[in-house]
């Protein structure tokens, strides 16, 4: 069986554990601005995949339709995983699947959905990423993160309320180390970032460790009028794993009602 047709069986399987996602945001980052824009949702309802671009497409500046998906007025539906989105899982075969699906907190018979959306489906040189949706079931807001930027926390002050805050890479390591699943972080909004005013640092006892990814932040702020944002530790990986996957956390807030994400103009399907 080859790796194509491996993936593809695997990615016919149930979903798999509870919670796993069934859409998420596809996003494109710009090759020289560097700026990550969302351009459409994948899904997956446990028989069909799905694909469709949103109004953000339009706007986004030197944006071309998707290999695969060549009409951004169109949804495209399929039996099997796309493979541009297949190709982003590791095939079971590889010396280092093992390793792999361990660091993202997976069992060894994880399908490749459930790949995609820990890992983001990132490849070196890429400029596609995958962001899970959080869930809303009965009130209660849960989503998995792999925390965002830690190669930028000893860079320079973080700029918190209270202050500018500096890092040491072994303060960071550090603080890393010593960390256990289970473990509650703090959420602590930084007003004075220079990218986003709504960015959100992870601290581990005192000492920041990442950020919440980007693309949720605007939508928790909003959530965080009314409801308390909690973020807990799912799994730390040591310094031989590369930077994107060092620290895996679980974000929860109770109470939100029918709260809902991507709800913009910009999240809207092109598509009719």
């Amino acid at each position: 069986m080859s790796a194509a047709e491996l993936l593809d069986a695997g990615s016919r399987a149930s979903t798999g554990s509870t919670g796993t996602p069934r859409r998420l945001v596809v996003t494109w980052q710009h090759p020289e601005r560097r700026s990550i824009c969302p351009v459409g949702f994948l899904t997956f309802d446990g028989d069909a995949y799905g694909f469709h671009y949103v109004r953000a497409a339009l706007t986004t500046a030197d944006f071309s339709p998707l290999i695969g998906f060549p009409d951004l007025h169109e949804a495209y539906t399929s039996a099997e995983l796309f493979p541009l989105f297949a190709q982003r899982a590791m095939d079971p075969r590889r010396a280092d699947y093992t390793r792999y699906v361990t660091r993202l907190g997976l069992p060894e018979d994880t399908t490749p959905w459930e790949q995609i959306a820990r890992s983001g489906g990132r490849r070196n040189g890429d400029t596609l990423q995958l962001f899970p949706e959080p869930q809303v079931v009965g009130g209660s807001m849960s989503c998995t993160f792999l925390a965002h930027g830690l190669r930028h926390i000893c860079q320079g002050p973080l700029r918190t309320a209270d202050g500018p805050v500096y890092v040491s890479g072994e303060d960071l390591e550090t603080a890393l180390g010593r960390l256990q699943i289970g473990e509650e972080l703090a959420v602590l909004p930084e007003p004075n970032n220079q990218f986003n005013a709504n960015a959100l640092l992870v601290t581990a006892q005192g000492t920041p460790v990442g950020w919440i990814p980007n693309l949720l932040v605007d939508d928790l702020a909003r959530l965080r009028q009314s409801s308390t944002l909690r973020a807990f530790v799912e799994r730390v990986n040591g310094s031989d794993a590369p930077g994107h996957l060092r620290l895996l956390g679980t974000l929860r807030a109770e109470n939100v009602g029918d709260f809902e994400f991507f709800t913009s103009d910009a999240w809207e399907p092109i598509a009719q």
